[in-house]
């Protein structure tokens, strides 16, 4: 496992992953429904939901047995008909999280959100492994730096956890902040990918701590 985390440090989800903006038309209301598969895939951090629209993944996030992960798929899409299928891409997504990206093709994200939002999800895929940066870092990266409160809440929203990595955003103050799926996750992710590294301009080095 060490072998695998060393051997992405310092590299982004950027050069893998490509972030497009999904269409009223695909996510709108339909006489059709579109369809949305999901499937759930083992990885180092246990069990996690996949789901996909055509070959863009549209959502992930952390699965347990309450239903919380597909209750929050069906609330972000709620206009289209679900079907349980794993497919090409979900094995692909499962590769990468092995932290195995020499075995990785090309990953699409397909994901209904704002304008803004969307700048904001695009700008944490810049974030090296490894690596972490700051709310107001992000805001000052996207060209609007007072608008803080408004990164914290895209951040918040993202609809594809891990693979856009809301999780290496931490608070001014170095405590981990808030996280949707869980503070102790957010601290199982920053910890597993930490390791002494050279310095990179605009990042910080995550450091396991006691948060």
């Amino acid at each position: 496992m060490k072998k695998e985390k060393i051997r992405n440090l310092g590299r982004s989800h950027g050069e893998v992953i490509t972030l497009e903006q999904m269409t009223h038309a695909d996510w709108g209301r339909h006489k059709k429904k579109k369809v949305i598969t999901h499937s759930v895939i083992g990885t180092p951090y246990g069990k996690m939901l996949v789901a996909s629209f055509g070959t863009g993944i549209c959502f992930m996030g952390m699965y347990d047995s309450n239903d919380v992960c597909m209750s929050r798929l069906r609330e972000i899409y709620p206009n289209v008909e679900f079907k349980r299928q794993t497919m090409p891409e979900h094995r692909n997504v499962q590769n990468f999280l092995r932290c195995d990206w020499s075995k990785v093709e090309p990953i699409r994200l397909y994901v209904k959100g704002t304008d803004f939002q969307i700048k904001v999800w695009q700008e944490l895929l810049n974030i090296p492994v490894g690596k972490v940066s700051s709310y107001g870092e992000i805001a000052r990266n996207i060209g609007n730096p007072r608008s803080v409160r408004a990164v914290g809440n895209a951040v918040g929203r993202n609809p594809v956890v891990y693979l856009i990595p809301c999780h290496r955003v931490i608070c001014n103050s170095g405590k981990p902040g808030n996280f949707l799926w869980g503070p102790e996750v957010k601290l199982l992710f920053l910890n597993h990918e930490s390791a002494p590294g050279r310095k990179m301009v605009g990042y910080f080095n995550w450091e396991p701590t006691l948060f």
